[in-house]
């Protein structure tokens, strides 16, 4: 069995405000290890149900070098660095492909706008909705979608409470959801010290490997129609440097959009203009 997990911070145990999401944050080295241990313990689940299972790991936070490798489980390869597009066309996803049987989905969040603990969808600062087929989704969503065109069906979410309801609204097959602590607003929770986390992100790996092999878990249908993935950002300046990218065009005055076959086809080139919709110029030339 082949398990791909795909990783964030904002839903790891013990993590509940931004100082815990960056280098430049007093508590970004504790949030590291806190990042890593959760993933092990999903890994640890896995092998549990299936000692032979090989395991690729993608660091999918900020700079996408947070995980520690010196104690990541032996088990495990790991995907780290940078996400521009030319790095990392899939973004968190990048080393995916359809050799994998099995996704988790460790450590996540809910959208931009859901009020949750630390929400956003992708970037922060520049987006304000994502639509998949019209429809508004969050990381998870599109992660599953992407994961889908692949034949991966997502067999576990980890995160804070209040991403429950996203993934049952937004994932088909009945993942296993753990959640790591209760969302009290937008930077607090109550949470779960490691050593009962740490065990339930065990046992809900473990479950979601007997589900795959229960045939409990469904891969998200391709649209017979196709994708369109939408991006809704908060200025007008975003939108058109998104423009420059070949494949995007203008849906309204601050937003974008890139129709294709499957959500694979598509989001490369979505996550392309996002970050092009990140592009300043320099002072010389305003």
């Amino acid at each position: 069995m082949n398990v791909f997990i795909c990783s964030d911070m904002e839903g790891i145990t013990g993590v509940v405000h931004r100082d815990q999401l960056t280098p430049e944050g007093h508590g970004w080295q504790s949030a590291r290890k806190l990042m890593t241990a959760d993933i092990n313990a999903a890994i640890q689940g896995v092998l549990d149900e299936c000692p032979e299972a090989r395991v690729r790991v993608a660091d999918g936070h900020g700079t996408m070098r947070n995980i520690l490798i010196e104690e990541l489980h032996d088990a495990a390869e790991l995907v780290t660095g940078g996400a521009n597009y030319r790095n990392r066309p899939f973004c968190q996803l990048q080393g995916l492909d359809g050799s994998f049987d099995l996704g988790f989905l460790v450590g996540f969040h809910s959208r931009s706008g859901s009020g949750g603990l630390l929400q956003h969808t992708l970037v922060g600062t520049n987006i304000r909705n994502i639509r998949l087929n019209g429809k508004v989704v969050g990381e998870i969503g599109i992660n599953a979608a992407v994961m889908g065109s692949f034949g991966v069906p997502v067999g576990l979410v980890t995160g804070a409470s209040d991403l429950e309801a996203e993934m049952t609204a937004d994932l088909t097959g009945a993942p296993v959801f753990v959640s790591t602590k209760q969302t009290l607003g937008p930077s607090a929770a109550i949470c779960l010290p490691p050593g009962r986390s740490l065990p339930a992100i065990r046992e809900g790996a473990r479950r979601a490997v007997v589900r795959y092999r229960e045939g409990g878990l469904a891969v998200p249908p391709v649209p017979a129609g196709g994708v369109m993935m939408e991006v809704e950002t908060y200025r007008r300046e975003m939108a058109e440097q998104a423009l420059l990218v070949p494949g995007i065009e203008r849906s309204g005055e601050c937003s974008f959009r890139v129709c294709g076959p499957t959500a694979a086809d598509v989001y490369p080139i979505v996550w392309h203009g996002i970050v092009r919709g990140l592009d300043q110029e320099s002072a010389w030339l305003s």
